[in-house]
Order: structure tokens, then sequence, then C-alpha cells
């Protein structure tokens, strides 16, 4: 516990994890890649005496072990006598190889043994590193030779096995790697790793090269030219590499859930260890294959679904554009996404400090629990911020419920759509990770953000209201039957503010519905219109449109919003059965089941509860919202909770609302109505 204690300075608060055997401290590493960095750091030990590990600890550690002390025996130990202020003495030795520690901070006082020098070598000295992987497209590619250049053009070489797997001594280059691989037929294939671990895993596959020919394609250069020359077009840092992987994992998570492949993460796509035996991830590599042009297609090729996504390159935006459709039977699900690649040293730290905003505060979210108040949350919001018609106070006010239920939370940048480094503004779709009650699932928010002090801080998208135009896969059932897809205009603003809305092109009709009370209590004015479409004839994805809002004093402000996906398929509600105000179970539990999509990858599942206290599209009427359920994006039940009330009356109609998302944006709705 005392490796513990030195690796993560438990009683300092310090973390060091990279200390105890050459790990990465932002990722897990595995298991064989653990014992990897221990086996060469136990190679090593025998060149790490005791007076290097004692120096090294005074060096680190000053809290602990202050100054230079002399090195003394006592037994079958070496030792050194650390006194610290008030009196107290701290005592670190070897006995042998193994390292311990005696003194009142450390385990109630009592000798305790805290580890060996082979835990600590790949500290102190300079370890040896390697990179590992498996190069496939199906079958293993075996027999083949491997390049890997680092970032000053130096390089080594490694062969296949008849598994595809090779193995590179990487020890005294620089990351990131490039690695190249020229199959039997001539073709190449490239991969990249950015990992400084002292055992990183860098496959070779279709899509490891698809990543790496999208990184230089965004930059107006081919992977051929960078490969010969690191020096002139450097290879991704992991953030960036990251940031690709991720629009290439939009494309591909659909078919890697449906093989059960265990890829969640972008870089897992290049750094998660697989076997070429045509399962998980090879599995898909099977089905798989990628054409290039002046950009790129993939075609996953199943036996009840076929998916094709073609990828453009704007070099001079710096944007990937991936647009995907896929089929099953009767339905189609198409979208089409860009996504900004920090290709710019400004931008990616930019980047990285908007991440770390975002770390701070979900970590402050996790440890406030259910103590969240508006006050924690609102240094992370510029205080003149104007998001979807809130100002900060109000916007804030509405976090707190969805925030401060006592759940853990993670938070991370999913995709950028905008970063401006010099004028210091940022726009990023946002992904929060709840984790309660053995559940989690995630939501997004388009946010934008700009800089404030030097710090990153949500700034608002200057809207006067919350504007939504929304494709989607309609289904109604219970006391009101339907389906069919179509184009859904919200528009929800403070009391007064709009007076009418109307929308380009289509001609839907927008009109003034009952008022909305927020999780905060905050009363909106809403505005909704729909216009079923004909599924043979569904306006494509990325289709614009207009919606123009007149304010009470009869100016109007006009804002665009793109639909990037759509779908024919609806997902249906299987539990509950009846329609009736008494199958609600108001101010109980309502059990909730559904299906899943098979033309998209799940992203979130949303399932809530709007209760009314007169006919829904009465001005009259009150409507109120509950909080969704936390569920996770394969769950396919969940219990719900209704108030018999909203704002003081008694409720007269409810309507379930499930809601699954896909992952770029793919939307199906179920209202399931009980009155």
């Amino acid at each position: 516990m005392f490796r513990d204690k030195i690796c993560m300075a438990v009683y300092a608060g310090a973390m060091l994890i990279a200390g105890c055997g050459g790990g990465d401290p932002p990722q897990a590493v595995p298991a064989a890649r653990e014992q990897a960095a221990r086996a060469q750091a136990a190679q090593r030990a025998a060149s790490l005496d005791a007076d290097a590990l004692l120096d090294w600890a005074e060096s680190f550690y000053p809290q602990f072990f202050p100054g230079h002390a002399s090195t003394g025996t006592y037994d079958r130990y070496l030792y050194r006598q650390y006194t610290l202020p008030g009196g107290k003495t701290n005592y670190l030795g070897l006995s042998g190889g193994d390292i311990y520690v005696l003194g009142p901070d450390f385990n109630g006082g009592q000798l305790w043994q805290v580890g060996s020098l082979a835990d600590f070598t790949c500290r102190v000295l300079s370890c040896g590193t390697s990179v590992t992987g498996t190069a496939a497209a199906g079958a293993p590619i075996a027999g083949a030779t491997v390049t890997l250049k680092d970032s000053a053009n130096r390089s080594v070489t490694a062969v296949t096995s008849a598994n595809g797997s090779y193995t590179f001594d990487t020890t005294g280059l620089a990351a990131p790697f490039l690695l190249q691989l020229t199959t039997p037929a001539g073709a190449r294939l490239y991969s990249v790793s950015a990992e400084t671990s002292a055992a990183s895993v860098a496959n070779l596959t279709p899509l490891t090269d698809l990543i790496v020919r999208s990184w230089y394609s965004v930059q107006g250069v081919s992977a051929d030219s960078a490969f010969a020359n690191p020096l002139s077009a450097p290879a991704p840092t992991q953030r960036q590499a990251a940031s690709v992987a991720g629009a290439v994992l939009s494309v591909m998570q659909l078919p890697l859930n449906s093989a059960n492949a265990g890829v969640a993460a972008p870089l897992e796509l290049i750094s998660k260890p697989f076997t070429a035996d045509h399962t998980g991830l090879d599995a898909v590599l099977d089905k798989t294959s990628i054409s290039y042009g002046s950009g790129a297609t993939i075609t996953v090729a199943a036996a009840a679904t076929r998916q094709t996504s073609v990828f453009t390159y704007d070099a001079g935006s710096g944007t990937i554009t991936s647009s995907s459709t896929t089929a099953n039977g009767a339905n189609t699900t198409t979208s089409s996404v860009s996504t900004l690649v920090p290709v710019q040293p400004t931008q990616g730290s930019a980047l990285g400090e908007i991440a770390a905003t975002l770390n701070s505060m979900a970590s402050m979210i996790s440890a406030r629990g259910t103590s969240l108040t508006a006050s924690d949350l609102a240094p992370y919001f510029d205080a003149g911020m104007l998001q979807d018609g809130r100002n900060t106070q109000q916007y804030v006010a509405m976090l707190v419920p969805l925030f401060g239920r006592g759940q853990t939370v993670a938070a991370a940048v999913q995709r950028l759509k905008s970063l401006d480094a010099t004028a210091s503004r940022a726009e990023a779709v946002v992904a929060f990770t709840f984790g309660l009650g053995g559940q989690s699932t995630t939501q997004t928010l388009n946010l934008a953000f700009r800089q404030v002090g030097g710090a990153w801080v949500v700034s608002g998208n200057g809207r006067i209201a919350q504007v939504e135009v929304q494709a989607e896969a309609s289904t109604h059932q219970g006391a009101s039957a339907g389906a069919g897809p179509l184009v859904n205009v919200s528009v929800l603003a403070p009391p007064g503010v709009v007076r009418s809305v109307s929308v380009a092109p289509g001609n839907i009709l927008v009109a003034q519905h009952s008022a909305v009370v927020d999780e905060a209590g905050m009363l909106l004015d809403q505005f909704n219109g729909e216009q079923a479409q004909s599924p043979g004839a569904l306006p494509p994805a990325g289709t614009a449109y207009t919606v123009t809002l007149t304010r009470g004093d009869g100016s109007s402000v006009s804002y665009v919003e793109a639909i990037n996906a759509f779908t024919t398929e609806g997902v249906r509600i299987t539990n509950p059965t009846g329609s009736t105000l008494a199958d609600a179970r108001l101010d109980g539990t309502l059990d909730v089941a559904w299906g899943l999509p098979a033309t998209y990858a799940v992203a979130t599942i949303e399932l809530s509860g709007t209760s009314y206290t007169g006919e829904m599209d009465l001005p009259g009427t009150y409507r109120c919202e509950t909080l969704p359920a936390i569920v996770s994006a394969t769950s396919t039940s969940a219990g719900l909770s209704i108030p018999a009330t909203c704002n003081g009356q008694p409720v007269r109609i409810v309507d379930l609302m499930l809601v699954v998302t896909g992952i770029n944006g793919e939307h199906s709705e179920t209202h399931y109505t009980m009155r």
C-alpha cells in the first residue's frame, strides 16, 4: 500500500499512477501489457540500487521525506530517517529488493512493506518500450513487413507472424509513431500510436488505415508522402487521433455492436487487442470494404443490414463529413455529420483546456451529489450568457435538477463543430454520462464556449428561444394511435418573447400550444408544428430549415437548423398495454418496456412522462415534465413515477415519451397516451 502512497500520495492527494510500472495514467492498461511492463522492469531492477531509489523518493515526495538523509543500516534493512515539523519521524528503507516505510502517517504507524525495486524501476530509470499489434483485414496478414517511424523519422521493422501479430522495440524512439504495412496484394495499410506507456498496442487494419488517411486528407496531404517524411507532416497526437477515430467510430458503431466487438471509445479502433479469428472486431473487418478516390467509401454488408458511408474532406475548414445510409428490410436510416479535426497545435491546446473545464465540472457535480446548487455550477458558465432564451441564472437553475440527483457524472467533448483558438470561441457536442443505481445513460448538449479570464466557460448560443427541427420516426400508441416519419418543429420561449413562428421550406404550420413548466419551475411559451413525410421521399440528411421567430414588438430573428439524420424505423412500447388514466399509476411506479432499432447504433434512451391538466392543445392547459429515467443505451425497460398534480392542478392526461437517439442524431420518438 505504500507503493500506492508513493504513486498516489494518498495523504497529500497527488496522483502519480504512471510511477507504478510505467503505465499511462489516462487509460486502463490491459493485463498482458501490464505484465510485459513489469517483466521489463524486473529485468532492469538490478540496475536500480537502494541509494538511487531513496534519492528519487526524497526528490519527488519531500512532504514525507524532507532533505537529504544519510543511509544507515539496522538488522537486515538499509534505511533513511526523516524528521518532519511537529517532531514526527518517518523512515524509508529496503531489505533485499523490498521497500518498507515506517511513520505516524503510514498504516497506523506500523511497519509497511510497500513494493519492490522492480515496481519503481521504470519511474526512476529509463525503461525500454514496445509497440505490439495485429495486422488483419478479416483474415490475418501473415509474413508481411511492417515499418514503424517515429516523430524524428527514425524507423524499425518487424515481420507479422502467422496470426498477424508483430512487436517493435521502440526504446529510444519518440512518439507519435506511424506504422505502414504492404499486403501481399501490394496495398498499403497505415496505423498510428501516440501512447507513451511501456507496452502500447497499435493494430493495422482497414479501419486504422482509414483513420490515418483521414487525418492527412483533412490537411490536403497524402498518407504515403507523410510516411516518407513525418517531419514535414507529423502524425496526430492522441487527442487529434481520437477526433478522427471518433468520426470513423460514428459510422462503424452499429456493426461493431452487432458483432459484440466491445469497442466503445474511438481509440479502441487502434489500440484494442484482438485476435484475427473472424469473431468480434475481426468479424466486422470480414464484412467491411473501403475504397478511396477523392474521399473514402466504406461498405459494411451483413446478412440483414447493408450500410454505405462516404467520407469527404475539406482541407480549408479542417472538417470530415461522413454521410451514411443503412437499410434493414423496409427501414432506412440516413445521416450526415461534420467533425472539425483540431489539426493546429493551438486548437489542440484549446480543446484540452475545454476538456479540463468539463472534467472539473463533472468531478464537482459527482462530489456534491444531491447537495448540488446553482452557485456550484455558476463558475463554469459565462455570467452574461444567453442560452435558448434563458440567462445564466435561469439556465443553471434548469440544470440543477438534471445534475443533482446524486449520480456520478462524466463529461467529454463528443464532437467539435467549430473552434477558433485565436478568437477563443468554440462549439461542441458534449456528452454527459450519468451513473445511478447500477444504470448509466448519456445525454448530449450542444454547447458554445469562450475563454474568459484565461478559463474556458460555457458561453451560450445567444438565441432568444430554444429552437429545434427534428426529423423523426414517430409512433403513437395508447389513446392516440399512428406512425410514420415526420419533421417536427419545436420552439420554447420565455412568456411574451415570441409571438409567432414560421418555417421554410416545407410550409410547416407552427402554432402556440399549452405552456411548459421546465425542471426549475420556469414557465415557457410553447410553439409546435409537424409535417408528415412520405417514406419514399424523405428530405436528405443535412437539409437546412430556416425558423423565423416574430417577437412581441413585431421584429423578427431567424435561425437555421439542419436535420443531420432521418430514420423510418420506429420503436414500439410493449408495456403498458392499457390507455386509461388509471394505467398511468399516478404517484406510483409505472413499468415501461420497449424494443430497440436495427438500422442505427443507439446513443441514448430517454424515458419520461408529460402530464397535462387539460387537453394538450389548449393554451389554458398546464404541462409538466418528469425527469427522465436513467437507463443505458441497451436497456429495454425502466420504471417511471408520474405525479398526480401539475402546477397544483389534477392531471387529466399522461403522455409517456420514449426517445431513442442514435450516435449520429437519428431519432425515433414514441408517445403512449393515457387519459
